[in-house]
């Protein structure tokens, strides 16, 4: 196996183990990763369509109902006309949907700084220069420039 693929098989299994301790911590606090991405998607977009959460989240609309469906039984969002077409609605975040947000917030803190303390301050500059190559390098090869959470008028 070449050094390539090695790296690769790294930043996979990096990626996997992140993501699985950071939504089992966020679950732990009251909110999935899913979730608390959605709820920080609206909060910074404001009111979206749920078309307009599928784009910028790169998911089906199905899965998209689905997540607001809970959001909304659990009283995060609610839906409301869209004054622009009766047929759609638009998502909002409610008071206790920030809550779940400023609640989270310290954890997000405490998980990143646990997460790179292992690196010095010189490491971790490098390391992000060497994200921001490969991640300018991905998009070169065709991958999209924006990733879930680009707002529809940022577009």
């Amino acid at each position: 196996m070449s050094i390539q693929q090695d790296v690769l098989e790294q930043m996979r299994d990096l990626h996997l183990r992140m993501h699985r301790l950071f939504n089992d911590r966020m679950r732990a606090q009251g909110a999935s990763l899913a979730q608390l991405k959605l709820l920080l998607l609206i909060e910074r977009c404001g009111e979206m369509r749920s078309t307009d959460i599928a784009d910028a989240l790169g998911q089906a609309p199905r899965t998209v109902t689905e997540a607001v469906d809970g959001l909304e039984r659990d009283g995060l969002v609610v839906r409301n006309p869209d004054p622009s077409d009766r047929r759609a609605k638009r998502i909002k975040l409610t008071e206790a949907g920030r809550g779940v947000i400023r609640e989270v917030e310290p954890h997000r803190d405490v998980f990143a700084s646990e997460f790179f303390a292992c690196l010095s301050d010189p490491d971790l500059e490098k390391f992000l220069s060497i994200l921001t190559t490969l991640n300018g390098r991905i998009v070169e090869m065709g991958a999209p420039s924006t990733l879930g959470g680009t707002c529809p008028e940022d577009r």
